[in-house]
């Protein structure tokens, strides 16, 4: 991100006579904190019809959705094992939960269908502290659920209100009472991220996964035949064993490592980035300031990465404690690249200049992909080794991969801590201009 203390107001244009519109409606030039022109009350528009007919689609699909619960416990493979009931309820819950988002939407946009006026969100810090007690709670609780091994499904419900309520919570340190987007605007954002942006990046990875696999087994039965032949045995043994650890010598293979690092640390965080604000590219006509821009991409972010961690969270386990805390730091990171993407394309309607539009996604990118690699990192390793790493015969090799996941998990809690305070500065600045203007 950008250290220009002025970066939060738009580039000037002398070639375009709208330029002083553009800084009237920067943060810094706004007399007071009424809804800026993103905001025209306008009940009929073709974007609240479709919010309204899009949150009551998305509330059906959750409902249809839940009913399939009991059907959960009727399966041969549930009736067997009480595990395999708790994970189909857990996704159940997961799936119904991304179409429940559909609720505030479709309440707020009949809102503004019903009166001309524009319900503005803000921040009650009393509420804020309470999201924060009921996460610790739920936390405490659902690990109580696992250590006494009592009915794991109930978790995926508690997991849900964690992660939505850590979205919201992220949401109020940074946008504060600044005023300037509404809560039609938020769910909107939300929702779009959460639902276009993970149907847009699920289909284009797949695409790219499936291109690369055909690429490699073209490549492997070409030059090595006997490598392509050991592989086929092995996915056919994962097939009945669904033992990850079958892999584990392809995983230490060089070309095999350079190739997951290139996928998941670039090629995958570039596709993300470029989706994930997708509510702010839709809106670029509409001319939104960079701060507007940057809310509306964290937004997109933030509920990207919460279907991301619901879709993560399916399998309930011993170590779903550490995992969701994990998580959590994934959403922070979610939430500030895909605000600084959309902070770019601010600055592209602002200038039609792109060159702040491809330093933030380079940025937004360079961030990403190093959270990636650390994760790949520590992840190649266990698969490698798993709990074995003391047992090698190389004290030194030992030595050097332990402190490669040490490293790694440091630099996660490092960026988790400072994308949270990245956050935080953001919304001191909005904070400091409510003063200015107030």
């Amino acid at each position: 991100m950008s250290t220009d203390p002025n970066w939060l107001t738009p580039p000037p244009n002398d070639q375009n006579d709208s330029a002083s519109e553009i800084a009237a409606h920067t943060i810094e030039a706004a007399p007071t904190v009424a809804p800026s022109p993103l905001e025209k009350p306008n009940p009929k528009s073709a974007w609240v019809i479709l919010a309204l007919v899009g949150g009551i689609a998305g509330v059906a699909m959750s409902c249809f959705v839940l009913a399939l619960i009991p059907f959960a416990f009727l399966q041969p493979a549930a009736l067997r094992s009480i595990n395999s009931a708790s994970t189909a309820v857990v996704s159940i819950i997961s799936i119904s939960g991304v179409g429940l988002m559909g609720a505030p939407l479709a309440w707020y946009a009949f809102q503004r269908m019903r009166s001309p006026g524009v319900a503005m969100w803000k921040t009650d810090p009393f509420w804020v502290v309470v999201s924060g007690i009921v996460i610790a709670l739920v936390l405490i609780a659902g690990q109580v659920i696992l250590f006494f091994k009592l009915f794991a499904g109930i978790v995926g419900l508690l997991q849900y209100v964690a992660i939505m309520l850590a979205a919201l919570i992220l949401l109020s340190i940074t946008v504060g009472n600044w005023g300037k987007f509404s809560n039609l605007r938020v769910w909107g954002h939300l929702a779009s991220g959460a639902w276009l942006s993970v149907t847009m990046a699920f289909i284009a990875e797949i695409v790219i996964v499936v291109v690369v696999v055909i690429i490699v087994a073209v490549t492997l039965s070409a030059f090595s035949p006997a490598e392509f032949s050991q592989l086929q045995r092995l996915f056919q043994l994962y097939q009945r064993t669904r033992n990850l650890a079958l892999f584990s010598a392809w995983a230490a293979k060089p070309w095999v490592m350079a190739l997951g690092f290139l996928m998941l640390s670039f090629i995958l965080p570039a596709v993300e980035e470029l989706l994930k604000p997708l509510g702010v590219i839709l809106m670029l006509k509409r001319r939104p300031t960079p701060m507007e821009a940057f809310i509306g991409g964290m937004l997109g972010g933030l509920g990207f990465a919460a279907v991301e961690t619901l879709s993560n969270l399916t399998a309930i386990g011993d170590v779903w404690l550490i995992t969701i805390l994990a998580r959590f730091g994934t959403m922070v990171m979610h939430g500030l690249t895909a605000g600084m993407v959309g902070w770019g394309w601010g600055q592209w309607a602002a200038s039609r200049s792109p060159w702040k539009l491809i330093q933030s996604l380079a940025g937004a990118i360079f961030i990403h992909g190093l959270w990636n690699g650390a994760v790949v990192t520590i992840v190649l390793i266990s698969l490698r080794f798993g709990d074995n790493l003391r047992a090698l015969q190389n004290v030194g090799t030992s030595a050097v991969f332990i402190l490669l996941i040490g490293f790694s998990l440091l630099l996660l809690i490092g960026m988790s801590l400072g994308g949270l305070a990245a956050l935080w500065a953001v919304g001191a600045r909005l904070r400091k201009s409510e003063e200015v203007n107030g």
